[in-house]
C-alpha cells in the first residue's frame, strides 16, 4: 500500500513539474526498488486511474501511460486488466483515448509465452471485444436484439453486450431504443416473445430502467399524438404488458430492499435527478385533506397530468405510502396521466394502450403478484374505466378498488350499480 501511495505521489509530482514522458520514466526507475516488476506495482492501473479522473483525460499523464506501454514497462495483459475495470463510458473523450491506447498494441496480442503470462492476458479479454469496430452503438443494439428475438433466449455473450451498451449509452438511451425495437414488431407471437426477452434484459438494472420507462418514455408516447400510431396492437399491448411487469417487479423488490450493490450505487447517483424531475410540494398534504374532506359526490377534475399526485391517494394511504420515493412518485404521476386520458374525449391507440395496461394489472393481481400498483390509481378513474367494454365487469371493479377503505367500497358499489 505504501509503494502504491508513493507511486501516485511520483506521478502527481511529475505532472506538477511538467516532466516529459522520457524524464518521468528515468526518474521513476531511479526512485523505486529494482527487481520489482511494474505489473506487480500496478503501474498501468495507477497511471490510467490518474489520467482518467476528470471528464476528459489528462494529456500529460496519458503520455506517461503510452510511453510505459511502448517501452514495455508494463505488459499488455496488465493494461487490458486496467481497461477492463474502467466504467466511465459516458465520458466520450476518455473512451476515445482508451481506444487509441488499445490500438497501440492490439495487433501484437498473442499467447506465446509463459503459462502465467498467457492466463494473465486472457483473463480481461472475454466480452470486451463484443462490439463491432466502427459501428454506431444504436445499430449494435438493434442487431443484437433482433438476434436474440430470432433465437428466443438471451445467452451470456448477448447479456454482456447489452450491459456494455447500457453503460455506454445510459439508461434512457438504452431503454428508449429497446422500446422502439419492440414497437416495430407487428407479429403477435414475436411481440410476446419480445416482452419476455426485454423483461430479462431489463434485469440488468431493474429500478432505473423501470423509472425511465414509466416516468419518461410512456408519458412521451401517451401525450404526443405523433406517437399514438405505434401503440396499436400487438406492439402496444406488448408494451403495456412489459410496463406492468417491470412496475410490479420493481415495486415488489423495492419494498423488500433487495437491490444489488450496483443498483444501489446507481440509485444514490440518480436520486437527485428524479427529485428534480418529479418535485414534491410540501404544501400538498393540506390540499389533499381539503380534497378528501369535501363531498364525495362532487366530481374531481384531473384533466392535467401535472396536478399533484397526492390527490390520487386516500387519507389513510397517505400515512403508509412514502411519496418522497422516486418509484412511488413515478407511479402516481403515471396513473394521473392515465386518468386524464380516460377523462378526455379523444379516443385512439393511446386509450387502447391504457385499457391493455389496466387489464394486465388486473390479470397479474389475480395471479397472486405481490404488491399492487393500483393503489396509486385515483378513485375517479373507476367511473371512467367501466365505460370501456372490456373493463365493465364486477370482478374488474373489485380488483381495481381498495375495498379496505370506506371510500373505496363506496366507489366500487357505485360503479357496479352503474354496470
Amino acid at each position: 500500500m505504501k509503494v502504491m501511495v508513493n507511486l501516485k505521489q511520483a506521478i502527481l509530482q511529475a505532472w506538477k513539474e511538467q516532466w516529459s514522458d522520457y524524464q518521468w520514466a528515468i526518474n521513476i526507475k531511479k526512485n523505486f526498488p529494482k527487481g520489482t516488476t511494474w505489473d506487480y506495482l500496478n503501474l498501468a492501473e495507477t497511471l490510467m486511474e490518474q489520467a482518467m479522473i476528470g471528464p476528459s483525460p489528462n494529456p500529460l499523464i496519458l503520455s506517461y501511460l503510452k510511453y510505459a506501454i511502448s517501452s514495455q514497462m508494463v505488459s499488455y495483459s496488465s493494461m487490458l486488466a486496467a481497461i477492463s475495470k474502467f466504467e466511465g463510458f459516458s465520458r466520450e473523450l476518455c473512451v476515445k483515448s482508451l481506444l487509441e491506447i488499445m490500438d497501440m498494441f492490439c495487433h501484437r496480442l498473442s499467447c506465446h509465452g509463459k503459462a502465467e503470462e498467457c492466463i494473465g492476458l486472457c483473463r480481461p479479454i472475454p466480452y470486451r471485444n463484443l462490439l463491432p469496430a466502427k459501428e454506431p452503438i444504436q445499430n449494435a443494439l438493434s442487431k443484437q436484439f433482433q438476434a436474440v428475438l430470432r433465437k428466443g433466449w438471451v445467452d451470456s455473450r448477448a447479456l454482456h453486450l447489452f450491459e456494455t451498451l447500457l453503460n455506454m449509452g445510459g439508461v434512457f438511451w438504452f431503454t428508449n431504443n429497446l422500446v422502439k425495437e419492440l414497437l416495430k414488431e407487428t407479429r403477435q407471437e414475436w411481440a410476446k416473445r419480445g416482452v419476455e426477452l426485454l423483461y430479462s434484459i431489463f434485469c440488468l438494472d431493474t429500478q432505473q430502467i423501470t423509472l425511465t420507462l414509466l416516468g419518461t418514455i410512456l408519458p412521451n408516447l401517451l401525450t404526443d399524438s405523433a406517437h399514438w400510431h405505434s401503440l396499436t396492437d400487438p406492439p402496444g399491448k406488448a408494451l403495456a404488458k412489459l410496463s406492468v411487469w417491470c412496475a410490479l417487479s420493481c415495486y415488489s423488490s423495492h419494498h423488500k430492499g433487495s437491490f444489488s450493490a450496483r443498483q444501489r450505487k446507481r440509485q444514490r447517483e440518480d436520486i437527485e435527478d428524479y427529485n428534480s424531475l418529479f418535485p414534491l410540494d410540501d404544501t400538498q398534504p393540506s390540499k389533499l385533506m381539503r380534497l378528501l374532506s369535501s363531498n364525495e359526490d362532487e366530481p374531481v377534475a384531473l384533466s392535467s397530468p401535472d396536478r399533484s399526485m397526492s390527490s390520487s391517494l386516500s387519507a389513510s394511504q397517505l400515512h403508509t405510502v412514502n411519496m418522497r420515493d422516486p418509484l412511488n412518485r413515478v407511479l402516481a404521476n403515471l396513473f394521473l396521466l392515465i386518468s386524464s386520458i380516460l377523462g378526455s374525449k379523444t379516443a385512439g391507440p393511446h386509450t387502447q394502450f391504457v385499457q391493455s395496461f389496466i387489464e394486465e394489472c388486473v390479470e397479474c393481481l389475480e395471479q397472486g403478484s405481490r404488491g399492487s400498483i393500483l393503489q396509486f390509481m385515483p378513485f375517479t378513474m373507476v367511473s371512467e374505466l367501466v365505460k370501456l367494454p372490456a373493463l365493465a365487469k364486477p370482478k374488474v371493479v373489485l380488483a381495481i378498488t381498495d375495498l379496505s377503505l370506506p371510500l373505496g367500497r363506496r366507489v366500487a358499489a357505485k360503479a357496479i350499480s352503474a354496470l
